[in-house]
C-alpha cells in the first residue's frame, strides 16, 4: 500500500490507485472476446520506477508487473514462485536456498542471476539510498538487515549471497511465516548490476534505461509522462500464459470523467469517489469493497504538549468516526478502531478478524471522555493551539480535516485547530523531519501480517514519524519475531496493537471504501488488500 515505509505500502490500493480499466475495442465494444488490451487510469502519477524508490501504488504496480521477483501473487491472492523455480529450507528454517529459473531472462536477453537479487537487496538495505522500504529486509528476517539500515554494519554483511549463477542463499535472523508474501512486493525486485551501472543516473528515468524481468515491459515512456504503455515481454519465462498483450496506464484526476468513460463504453472498471456513489449505487455494475488503507491522525509526540497522552486522548475521543464515513465520505469507508485493517489477518485459533478483536474503547466517540481527558491535560500543558496538516492528493481530505477541526474545537473548549493543506510530497517531507504538529495520513500493508502496520511504530524504526516510543510495545514486537507458535504470536501482536491504540499517538479514523463500476468481461484482476494491488499477468477478457 503505499506503503514512506510502509508510509508504505503505498505507498497500497483502489482508494490510492483510483483506477479504471478501458478496453481497446472500437466504440466501447467491451464484450469483444478478441480484446487483448486494457487501459488503467490512475488518479496519481508514477513517482519512480526504481524498485527501491517506487513509493506510490501507481509506481509499485508498474514495477511489480515489469520486474518480477522470487514470488508473485496470483488471482486468488496466494503467493506463487515467480523467478524462483524452487526453494529449499534448512538450518531450522533460518536458511532459504532459491533456485532461479534456467529460462529466466531480462528483456534485453541477459540471463537473470542470483547476483541480480544480491545487488538489488543490498541497494534496498543501504541507508545511503534512503529507500522508503529499507525496513522490509529486516521485516523479512534477513540476517543483519536492521543493523545495516541503522548504519551499524556494512551493506555486504546482509544475509544474502549468490553461490552460483542461479543459486541464491538467504540467511535469516529469525523465521518469518509471511516471508513469501513479503518477497512478492515490488521493492524486492531484482536489478541487473551491469545494466544499472551502465545506465548511471539515467536508470529508471525512461523506457530506454529500463529492462524487464516480468510479464510486461515498458514502451515509449519518460518520468513525468501521464501515460505508460506496458507491452507483453516476449522473453518472460511464462509469456505463454500472459493473456493480455498490452496494459496502458493513463492519469485522469477527475473521477467524474472516469465515470463518464464507463457510461460511454470506453471504460470497463472505474473507481468511484464518494460523491458519485449515490448516483451509481443501484447500477447493476456497481460493487463495493473495503479498501486497504487506514486513515488516521499521527501526532508528533516530540512537540511539547503533544507528548501529553491525555491531550491526545481528548482529541481522539472528540472525533465521531461514524459521522466521517456516513456523511462526509459516503463511499463505503468504515470507522475503525485498530491500526490493522479489516480483512488482512485472521486469528489462527478461531478465524476472527484481527481488526475486530483489537477494538478498544479509546477510538469511540465520547464527548464526556473528551472533556475528562481535556481537563486532565489542561493541568499539565498550556498547549492551546495545534496545526493539522493534510495534503491535496484526495479531495475528501479537506472535508475530513475541517470536520476534525470543528469537533475538536467544539468538544475541547479553548483548543484551536489551524488547517494547513500542502502537496503530498511536502507532507511526507514534514513527517520525515518531524516538523509538524498532527497530520492526517494513511497506511496500507505491504504484506498480509499485522507487523506490516505495527512495525513502523517500533522506537527505532525510521518510519516512526510520530517519534512515539514504548518499551512494552517494543518488547512484544521483538518477542513476536522469535516465536514460531502462531497462536501465541497472534496474541502478542494483538496486545501490541492495543498498547499502540491506547497511547492515542496515532488515532485511527477510517478504512477506505473501494466502490467501483465493473464490467463482467474482465476476469482474474482482483484488488489485493496487501502489497501490490494489481497483477496483470493473470487478467483476461472474456
Amino acid at each position: 500500500m503505499n506503503m514512506k515505509k510502509g508510509a508504505v505500502l503505498a505507498t497500497a490500493a483502489v482508494a490510492c490507485f483510483g483506477m479504471l480499466l478501458t478496453g481497446c475495442q472500437n466504440k466501447g465494444n467491451s464484450s469483444s472476446k478478441k480484446q487483448e488490451k486494457i487501459t488503467v487510469v490512475q488518479n496519481a502519477p508514477v513517482d519512480s520506477l526504481d524498485p527501491i524508490l517506487a513509493y506510490s501504488n501507481s509506481s509499485s504496480v508498474v514495477v511489480a508487473n515489469t520486474t518480477e521477483g522470487l514470488y508473485t501473487i496470483d488471482a486468488n491472492d496466494k503467493p506463487q514462485l515467480g523467478l524462483a523455480s524452487n526453494v529449499k529450507t534448512s538450518n531450522h528454517g533460518l536458511t532459504k536456498t532459491f533456485t532461479i529459473r534456467e529460462d529466466a531472462k531480462w528483456s534485453n536477453g541477459d540471463p537473470i542471476t542470483a547476483n541480480d537479487f544480491v545487488f538489488a537487496w543490498r541497494r534496498l538495505a543501504n541507508p545511503k539510498n534512503a529507500s522508503a522500504f529499507n525496513f522490509q529486509p529486516g521485516a523479512a528476517g534477513i540476517k543483519n538487515a536492521d543493523d545495516i539500515v541503522a548504519g551499524k554494519k556494512p551493506v555486504n554483511s546482509l544475509g544474502v549471497k549468490a553461490t552460483g549463477k542461479k543459486t541464491l542463499v538467504v540467511e535469516l535472523d529469525h523465521v518469518v511465516p509471511y516471508m513469501n508474501k513479503l518477497l512478492a512486493f515490488s521493492d524486492f525486485a531484482p536489478v541487473n548490476q551491469k545494466y544499472f551501472e551502465k545506465a548511471g543516473k539515467k536508470f529508471a528515468q525512461d523506457s530506454d534505461h529500463l529492462i524487464a524481468s516480468g510479464p510486461y515491459k515498458i514502451k515509449d515512456w519518460k518520468l513525468g509522462d501521464n501515460s505508460i504503455q506496458l507491452v507483453k515481454n516476449a522473453k518472460y519465462w511464462d509469456a505463454k500464459n500472459v493473456k493480455l498483450n498490452e496494459v496502458k496506464l493513463d492519469v485522469i484526476i477527475d473521477p467524474e470523467k472516469a465515470a463518464i468513460a464507463f457510461e460511454n463504453g470506453s471504460a470497463d472498471y472505474v473507481h468511484l469517489s464518494g460523491q458519485l456513489v449515490p448516483k451509481y449505487r443501484k447500477d447493476k455494475n456497481y460493487e463495493n469493497e473495503v479498501g486497504n488503507f487506514t486513515q488516521y491522525l499521527m501526532f508528533n509526540v516530540k512537540k511539547p504538549g503533544l507528548d501529553n497522552e491525555d491531550l491526545r486522548k481528548a482529541i481522539s475521543s472528540s472525533i465521531n468516526r461514524k459521522e466521517i464515513t456516513k456523511h462526509i465520505l459516503k463511499d463505503g469507508s468504515i470507522p475503525v478502531h485498530s491500526m490493522v485493517m479489516k480483512n488482512l489477518v485472521k486469528n489462527p485459533s478461531n478465524g476472527k478478524d484481527f481488526a475486530d478483536e483489537s477494538t478498544t474503547d479509546l477510538s469511540e466517540y465520547s464527548a464526556a471522555d473528551a472533556k475528562k481527558y481535556w481537563n486532565k491535560a489542561k493541568s499539565k500543558t498550556d498547549l492551546r493551539s495545534i496545526t493539522l496538516l493534510y495534503d491535496d492528493s484526495d479531495p475528501a481530505y479537506a472535508n475530513v480535516a475541517a470536520y476534525v477541526k470543528a469537533q475538536v474545537e467544539k468538544n475541547l473548549p479553548g483548543m484551536k485547530v489551524d488547517l494547513q493543506q500542502v502537496s503530498k510530497k511536502t507532507r511526507l517531507d514534514k513527517m520525515s523531519k518531524a516538523t509538524y504538529d498532527v497530520t492526517l495520513t494513511r497506511w496500507g500493508p505491504d504484506y498480509a501480517d499485522p507487523t506490516a502496520i505495527l512495525s513502523m511504530y517500533q522506537s527505532k524504526n525510521d518510519s516512526n514519524y510520530g517519534k512515539w516510543a514504548n518499551s512494552e510495545f517494543d518488547k512484544l514486537m521483538a518477542e513476536s519475531n522469535k516465536t514460531t507458535d502462531q497462536a501465541k504470536r497472534y496474541q502478542l501482536l494483538l496486545k501490541a496493537n492495543n498498547i499502540l491504540i491506547d497511547s492515542a499517538s496515532c488515532p485511527p479514523l477510517y478504512q477506505n471504501g473501494a466502490p467501483v463500476l465493473k464490467r463482467a468481461n474482465i476476469q482474474d484482476l482482483p484488488m489485493h488488500i496487501a502489497g501490490v494491488p494489481y497483477f496483470f499477468k493473470y487478467a483476461s477478457i472474456k
